[in-house]
């Protein structure tokens, strides 16, 4: 404390330099004629320059050229006795750098000097020169920046945008005092974007925000961006948004998914044309069964016919004969019953095995010979089939008299030839109208695609259309449950399921060994159906891939891969399930369809 009853500037000298020497600050008194005359403080560190240095020349060499004329001024000023307070200016060091002072001073007119206190603002200075910097770097940065910068007041208005937005909107500086946020905004988005402010002014941040702007001229762009709040002291007071232009990237978009699009109908065309191939080579192969199935029942009835002329013909000429030779009631009689029995067994002939049947056929040759009718030798196995022998004929040779033996004779034989063609011409055109209902069946022609169908119908014509290949010697077995139900379904796509299983099955076996079908009513109404071969298996590093596209274990050449592929499409479209299980000697394929095709399955 300075004595009692003094001011500090009537403390005594030594008492108050110590006092200044001890201050942050600096002090100093310079002489109205420009020359410092006492310094107290940091001043030789803070500038560089020594005491002496300091006290022999003029202070205002010591300030920057361009504060020259404001201290200049100030000093002037202050000669009067008027204050100098928070004056800044800068001054030079030694080295040649610039610090920056705040000067609270006075003029004593007395002393003919200036008493002077200054405190370094360098430190202050320098930071502000960082943060303006910093400041004007990020300007730099916004202003240079791609992506639309705006910063919206609370009432709507635009605050600030950069250069990117004016370029983009096509708005001029001039006219953003007027703008609003929903000028710019497409009206579509105005519910969106005032949700989203109100939002962002309770505090939240959003990192993805999908908005559509409208230019000056009408125009309309996509853009994607980010958007937060400025608070100050709790006070929401803008909300800062950086959006990028996406419409490159949505044309880009719309190609991508255009292109995707039409690889994707390319695809499912192409696989189509696959798939509609393998059932054509399904068919063709289906074809050529049928061709042979129906080929023999037809050359054989065609065969009939022909033969059956030459029958018909003999047996009407021997007839005639009869009739003209004037036979007897009982002859006509006789020969009236052996012909009903002819037609009666031309169905049912006497089966003899093949050399009880020679010995019997030698056995009537012998007694026509013996009765001079040696060339009636053909007669001898349609005598046979009517259950004739040495003694039948003895007793037919009792009824006729030996001018009409022969005659009656022929007429027996070929009467059982032509009844035996008819009959062979009946069994053939049977064999072919069952084969066409069992194609008729199977394709289901005719009907609803979608149908209630009893499996075992479609099992069964499946058998019918692959018994070519099938009777070569492959033993079928049918274990059919009695309680399978009907189901709703596309019967002509299930019967192609039945057809590649039971064809691979085949083929598995390499034509010969078991074929089991196994039916069974499942849980919920539905049908499962298992169809197993006793072939060698399909390999365990493999069974897992049988339902892919393309895959296939045949040789190259002998199978597209699509057989199965296609199963599993089908049973998995109408709602069910097919898997394999397969070892060696036993593969057996697991197929499970629901009572009713899912809602919205096409059909």
């Amino acid at each position: 404390m300075p004595p009692e009853g003094l001011g500090i500037d009537t403390w005594p000298h030594d008492v108050a330099a110590r006092l200044l020497d001890l201050s942050a600050d600096l002090a100093c008194v310079a002489g109205f004629d420009g020359y410092l005359r006492q310094v107290t403080g940091e001043w030789t560190a803070l500038l560089g320059w020594s005491a002496q240095v300091l006290l022999s020349r003029p202070l205002l060499e010591f300030v920057h050229p361009e504060d020259v004329a404001a201290t200049s001024a100030r000093l002037e000023a202050a000669r009067g006795g008027r204050a100098i307070a928070r004056f800044q200016n800068r001054f030079l060091t030694a080295g040649g750098a610039v610090r920056w002072l705040a000067w609270t001073a006075i003029g004593v007119p007395g002393e003919g000097a200036y008493r002077a206190v200054a405190r370094d603002l360098t430190p202050r200075h320098e930071a502000e020169a960082l943060v303006h910097e910093s400041e004007r770097r990020y300007l730099d940065l916004i202003e240079s920046a791609h992506d639309i910068v705006q910063s919206i007041l609370p009432d709507g208005h635009l605050e600030f945008v950069n250069h990117a937005w004016h370029t983009h909107l096509g708005y001029t500086p001039e006219e953003l005092p007027d703008l609003t946020l929903f000028d710019i905004v497409d009206e579509a988005d105005h519910d969106h974007c005032t949700i989203l402010i109100g939002q962002i002014m309770s505090g939240l941040s959003f990192d993805h925000v999908e908005i559509t702007f409208v230019a000056k001229d009408g125009h309309t762009f996509p853009v994607e961006g980010n958007a937060t709040g400025r608070f100050r002291d709790g006070v929401f007071v803008a909300t800062h948004t950086f959006f990028r232009d996406i419409s490159d990237r949505r044309r880009a978009e719309a190609l991508q998914a255009d292109y995707r699009r039409r690889l994707e109908n390319e695809v499912a065309e192409r696989s189509a044309a696959l798939v509609q191939s393998e059932k054509l080579a399904t068919l063709g192969r289906l074809s050529a069964g049928m061709a042979h199935e129906l080929n023999n029942p037809a050359a054989a009835a065609r065969r009939g016919a022909l033969l059956l002329e030459e029958a018909f013909t003999a047996t009407c000429t021997a007839l005639l004969t009869l009739a003209r030779s004037a036979q007897g009631a009982g002859e006509a009689a006789r020969l009236a019953e052996l012909l009903g029995a002819s037609a009666t067994r031309a169905s049912d002939a006497v089966h003899l095995d093949p050399l009880a049947r020679g010995d019997r056929e030698a056995e009537v040759e012998d007694w026509l010979a013996a009765h001079w009718l040696e060339d009636q030798w053909e007669a001898a196995g349609a005598l046979v089939d009517l259950g004739m022998d040495a003694a039948g004929l003895d007793a037919l040779a009792d009824t006729f008299a030996p001018g009409h033996l022969g005659a009656a004779i022929t007429a027996l034989s070929r009467a059982r030839t032509a009844y035996g063609l008819i009959a062979q011409i009946g069994h053939g055109s049977e064999r072919i109208s069952r084969i066409v209902a069992a194609l008729k069946e199977y394709s289901y022609m005719d009907r609803a695609p979608v149908q209630d169908v009893d499996v075992h119908d479609g099992l069964d014509s499946t058998l019918v259309m692959l018994q070519s290949k099938l009777t070569q010697g492959i033993e079928v077995r049918r274990d059919y449950g009695r309680d399978v139900p009907r189901i709703e379904t596309l019967g002509s796509e299930l019967n192609q399921v039945w057809t590649n299983l039971i064809d691979n099955a085949a083929d598995a076996m390499g034509g010969s060994g078991h074929l089991t079908i196994r039916t069974r009513a499942a849980a919920g109404g539905g049908v499962a159906v298992e169809i197993e071969d006793d072939g060698p298996g399909i390999p365990g590093e493999v069974v897992a891939d049988v339902f892919d596209p393309f895959f296939t274990t045949k040789p190259p050449g002998q199978g597209t891969g699509l057989g199965l592929n296609i199963v599993f499409n089908m049973i998995t479209g109408s709602g069910g399930t097919v898997d394999v299980r397969s070892e060696p000697g036993r593969t057996v394929f697991r197929v499970w369809l629901p009572p009713r095709r899912p809602q919205g399955e096409p059909a």
